[in-house]
C-alpha cells in the first residue's frame, strides 16, 4: 500500500491525484475536494474528512472506522461494504449514496441526509440516527437493532425484512413507508407519524413483529395493516381510524378511551377487553382483526 507524507492536505483539490490503495489513516483531509475520486483500497481509518467533498466518489470497501466525517458531502457516492463503525457522520450529505452491506454500527449520523440512499443489508446496530433523513431510502434486510431514530424521517422508505428490535422511533415520520416482514419487537414508536403506512408479511420472514412495541399517540390513520403482530403493544392515544386491517393480532394490547379504532373493529375490540387499573383497557383474550 502506498503512503502519503506528512504534508498538510487540508483544503486541497485532490480530484486529479491518484489515491487508490494509499495509506491515509489519521490524515487531515478536511475540506478537501475529492469529487469522483477512486479511493478503493485506501486506508482512511481515523482520518479527518470534515467538510470534504466526495460527491460520486468510489469508496467501496474502504476503512473509515472512527473517521471524522462531519458535514461531509457523499451524495451518490459508492460506499458498498465500507467500514464506518463508530464514524462521525453528523450533518453528512449522503443523498442517493450506495451503502449496501456497509458497516455503520455505533456510527453517529445525527441530522444526516440519506434520502433515496441504498442501505440494503447494512449494519446500523446501535447507530445514532436522530433527525436523520431516510425518505425513500431502501433498508431491506438492514440490521438496526438498538438504533436511535428519534425524529427521523422515513417517509416512503422501504423496510422489508429489516431487523429493528428495541429501536427508538419516537416522533419519527414513517408516512407512506412500506414495512414487510420486519421485526420491531420492543420498538419505541411513541408519537410516530405512520399515516398511510403499509405493513405486511414478506415471503421469507412472515408477519411484521411489533410485540411489546410502544405506539402511544402514534398516527396510523389510513394505514394498511396485514399480518401484523401487536401483542402486548401499547396503543393508548393511537389513531387507527380509517386503517384497513387483516390478520392483525391484538392479544394483550393496552389501549384507552383516547385510542381511535376503525369503526369496523371498535365494538369487537371493546368486547374482547377488560378494564385496567390505570383507567385503560387490555385485550384479555386472543383477538385478531380480520
Amino acid at each position: 500500500m502506498n503512503s502519503v507524507g506528512e504534508e498538510d492536505l487540508a483544503g486541497r483539490d485532490l480530484r486529479h491525484t491518484r489515491l487508490r490503495d494509499y495509506k491515509l489513516d489519521g490524515a487531515d483531509l478536511s475540506r478537501c475536494i475529492l469529487q469522483g475520486t477512486d479511493l478503493r483500497g485506501t486506508d482512511l481509518h481515523g482520518a479527518n474528512l470534515t467538510g470534504a467533498n466526495l460527491e460520486g466518489a468510489n469508496l467501496a470497501g474502504v476503512d473509515l472506522r472512527a473517521a471524522t466525517l462531519e458535514n461531509i458531502v457523499l451524495t451518490w457516492a459508492n460506499l458498498k461494504g465500507a467500514q464506518l463503525g463508530a464514524a462521525d457522520l453528523r450533518d453528512g450529505h449522503l443523498h442517493g449514496a450506495d451503502l449496501c452491506n456497509a458497516d455503520l454500527h455505533d456510527a453517529d449520523l445525527d441530522h444526516a441526509d440519506l434520502g433515496d440512499a441504498a442501505v440494503r443489508s447494512a449494519d446500523l446496530r446501535g447507530a445514532k440516527l436522530t433527525w436523520v433523513r431516510l425518505s425513500g431510502a431502501d433498508l431491506k434486510k438492514a440490521e438496526a437493532a438498538g438504533a436511535d431514530l428519534a425524529h427521523a424521517s422515513l417517509a416512503g422508505a422501504h423496510l422489508t425484512e429489516t431487523q429493528m428490535l428495541q429501536v427508538i422511533l419516537t416522533e419519527a415520520d414513517l408516512t407512506g413507508a412500506t414495512v414487510a416482514g420486519a421485526d420491531l419487537a420492543g420498538a419505541d414508536l411513541k408519537d410516530a407519524r405512520m399515516r398511510s403506512i403499509t405493513m405486511g408479511m414478506s415471503a421469507r420472514q412472515g408477519m411484521v413483529n411489533l410485540d411489546r412495541a410502544d405506539l402511544s399517540n402514534a398516527d396510523l390513520r389510513d394505514a394498511r395493516l396485514s399480518a401484523v403482530r401487536l401483542t402486548h403493544a401499547e396503543l393508548r392515544g393511537a389513531d387507527l381510524s380509517g386503517a384497513s386491517a387483516f390478520n392483525v393480532e391484538l392479544t394483550y394490547a393496552h389501549w384507552d378511551d383516547s385510542t381511535r379504532w376503525d369503526y369496523h373493529h371498535e365494538l369487537q375490540i371493546r368486547d374482547a377487553s377488560v378494564p385496567t387499573e390505570d383507567g385503560g383497557y387490555r385485550v384479555a383474550k386472543r383477538y385478531v382483526m380480520r
